[in-house]
């Protein structure tokens, strides 16, 4: 991969040209990866490629090396792994809630004690997903709750 950079005050703005003589997973991920920084990521809905604002994020989820990110109404994949989504949505409202899920906490509704120390957390809609007990001090700290 050759990579150039032109530092120039001409500029205004920032801008990021791929060329590449197909679209492999690698570069999907890199585009995922600068989308996030825009708060937008790339990600898959069947055969189609879909541009997904962060903010519409209920939590994302690893099953068995696939990464799903869900949403009110729909529920994408995404080539991205669990710990590259952490690191780039940690500062936008995200949280790891257990080894397999990321939330948004802009999406919680309500939160309720469930047992060893667990909280069963209510969605916007309605559903309901459990923080382990790993996790369940930084939800509460994160949200300000005791």
């Amino acid at each position: 991969m050759k990579i150039n950079i032109d530092v120039d005050s001409k500029y205004e703005d920032i801008g990021v040209d791929i060329h590449v003589p197909s679209l492999t997973p690698e570069v999907e991920k890199i585009i995922s990866l600068m989308r996030m920084m825009d708060m937008q990521i790339a990600v898959r809905k069947g055969e189609e490629t879909v541009l997904l604002d962060v903010g519409e994020i209920l939590y994302i989820e690893a099953v068995e090396r696939n990464t799903f990110i869900y949403t009110e109404k729909e529920t994408y994949e995404s080539s991205l792994k669990l710990y590259e989504f952490e690191q780039q949505l940690s500062e936008k409202d995200f949280i790891r809630i257990s080894k397999q899920s990321i939330l948004n906490l802009r999406k919680v509704k309500s939160l309720r004690s469930d047992i060893n120390r667990k909280i069963r957390v209510t969605l916007v809609n309605d559903e309901q997903i459990i923080v382990s007990r790993m996790y369940s001090d930084e939800l509460r700290n994160r949200l300000g709750v005791k």
